[in-house]
């Protein structure tokens, strides 16, 4: 079933994650149904645009839903401007997601700001054997959710690529290194294409399950526009995913699996 009712949320709290980053604790005027990870909001701003934003956090005994959002357009900008009090439209939660499962090993990779839905995973999975999760991003200013996923209980290895944190290089060598010298079940995926793309391929060749959390441009959300197809394959990130199979992802940008 999709979602489509926009419903307003109150700004609860606002905290600044790093100089290009903050997250927004919101509260719907009514409760949404239970967002599960990997899903988004299509998240309007009064005077902008709707844009798409991945659930960060879920508190159901308060109702509020946290998303993290990157200051990287007009749009994200103003969001960044409001203040506690401020109203947002929210629609949603839509896609497909993914279901923790116990007994598995997971190895979660976050590239810059796609830590986010990444995070809420790791809030979500209680009862899994084992969570590690792995983090890049260009310099140690702009880490995320570090200290959250170790009090959640995860494994984290972080990566830079100025070396001012942990290891120095992109998060797609540290994930060759932890692939070689762990033992995992699974690997979950969201960050820019490039990396993606990567991490879809390590996955596949190391015979692991993996998924790839696809980001893109939307105006719709619902699977009307077809501005968010992946690639020329007629999948579509709103509708489709935007969790995809890695060979599902790989084959509809048009990389040999």
């Amino acid at each position: 079933m999709i979602h489509a009712e926009i419903i307003a949320a109150k700004i609860c709290k606002i905290i600044d994650e790093n100089p290009l980053t903050k997250s927004f604790y919101l509260k719907p005027v009514k409760p949404l149904p239970q967002p599960k990870p990997g899903q988004f909001l299509m998240v309007w701003v009064p005077d902008y645009e709707e844009i798409p934003l991945s659930v960060s956090g879920y508190y159901p005994e308060d109702n509020i839903i946290r998303i993290t959002v990157a200051n990287r357009g007009e749009t994200t900008n103003a969001m960044h401007n409001l203040k506690e009090g401020a109203f947002l439209g929210l629609k949603g939660p839509l896609g497909n997601f993914l279901i923790p499962e116990s007994g598995k090993k997971y190895l979660l990779v976050g590239g810059g700001y796609g830590v986010a839905p990444l995070i809420f995973f790791i809030q979500q999975a209680k009862g899994v054997d084992e969570v590690t999760l792995a983090v890049g991003a260009r310099t140690r200013d702009l880490l995320l959710f570090l200290n959250e996923a170790r009090d959640l209980g995860a494994s984290v290895f972080v990566s830079t690529d100025d070396g001012s944190e942990g290891f120095r290089g992109y998060v797609t060598e540290l994930v060759e290194k932890l692939v070689r010298e762990k033992d995992f079940d699974t690997i979950i995926a969201c960050g820019p294409e490039e990396m993606l793309k990567k991490i879809a391929k390590i996955g596949i060749n190391s015979r692991l399950e993996t998924w790839i959390i696809a980001e893109s441009y939307m105006k719709c959300g619902i699977g009307l526009c077809g501005s968010c197809e992946l690639g020329n394959s007629g999948l579509l990130v709103c509708k489709d995913g935007p969790v995809f199979r890695g060979e599902v992802y790989l084959r509809a940008l048009g990389v040999s699996v």
